[in-house]
């Protein structure tokens, strides 16, 4: 099951500032020619009234028109909630997903932070997620309670 369709320019997507990373780094450098689909780039472009620094992209970066730090623009679709994933499962094995889901995602504060949408499951944790639902052999329904096409700044959502 593919999780990441190309919304790679999908310019319905609303873009969220707030969602940049504060450790992103942002490029400024409006002559590069991947400019335009990098999402660094776009990430410059919405720096917040009163940001004075943070980190950056140097012009060293660039090899002619290639770019070391170029980063595409990815829109992904985010899931949140468990409730539906374990709407069918056997009583037997709730406790042992549950832990095992909990021990994946780093603790019980953060699954229940995925779970009521504070915090956005990657298309790749979702993979991981679905695939441990089918090892123990639930291959019907299997979906999150809800979800959200957000930009992909790579560094958790």
């Amino acid at each position: 099951m593919n999780l990441l369709p190309d919304y790679s320019m999908n310019t319905d997507i609303p873009f969220d500032p707030a969602r940049i990373p504060a450790s992103f780094a942002r490029c400024f450098q409006g002559d590069c020619p991947k400019a335009g689909a990098c999402v660094r780039f776009l990430a410059g472009k919405h720096v917040p009234a009163g940001k004075l620094s943070g980190p950056a992209v140097y012009p060293t970066a660039r090899r002619g028109d290639d770019c070391e730090l170029y980063k595409p623009t990815r829109v992904i679709r985010a899931a949140y909630g468990f409730t539906a994933l374990f709407a069918e499962v056997k009583r037997k094995d709730d406790t042992p997903l549950r832990d095992r889901l909990k021990a994946y995602l780093g603790g019980n504060t953060t699954y229940y932070r995925y779970h009521h949408g504070e915090r956005l499951l990657t298309p790749e944790q979702q993979e991981w997620i679905l695939a441990l639902f089918r090892r123990k052999g639930y291959t019907e329904g299997l979906r999150f309670d809800g979800y959200k096409e957000l930009y992909d700044f790579g560094q958790g959502i």
